[in-house]
């Protein structure tokens, strides 16, 4: 018999971040703001809590303005965090984050002004990563070839 009000254990565990705004050189976000010393907190009380996610998705403004020193920064906290927890990292930009700098920072690969879509498998789960920023704008858009190659992922 099922209790009501209980639910079976999840198929997948995915930790979801979000704003991180990490800024060249390590500098306090609004001159205050501690950025990557609280995601150091929040990911090692990640690692102490015993879960084991397969992915860690850090969404929008990973970057407050855009510098490559920040998106390096950013990499060197998270991915062994990851690597410790097993999980894979998923990168999805914000209105805050610079395609260029975004693109060769966290992905190693030749800088673009190209949209930033990517596709993760894990297990069974497949998690899409839409890049809807305007450069120069706070706003967002797909422009029609996003979703076709949306169209297609799905």
């Amino acid at each position: 018999m099922i209790q009501l009000g209980q639910h079976p254990p999840p198929a997948h565990t995915i930790v979801h971040i979000s704003d991180t705004h990490f800024l060249a050189g390590g500098a306090l976000l609004h001159g205050a703001i501690e950025a990557e010393e609280n995601l150091r907190q929040a990911l090692g009380q990640l690692e102490r809590s015993g879960i084991r996610p397969e992915a860690l998705v850090f969404t929008g403004d990973l970057a407050d303005l855009g510098e490559p020193d920040a998106y390096r920064r950013l990499r060197a906290i998270v991915e062994p965090a990851a690597a410790r927890l097993g999980a894979e990292v998923v990168w999805v930009m914000g209105n805050h984050d610079e395609r260029l700098q975004y693109s060769s920072g966290l992905f190693d690969t030749e800088a673009t002004e190209a949209p930033q879509d990517r596709v993760h498998d894990l297990g069974g789960l497949r998690i899409i990563s839409l890049d809807t920023t305007v450069p120069g704008f706070h706003h967002g858009e797909l422009t029609d070839g996003q979703l076709e190659w949306l169209a297609d992922v799905l």
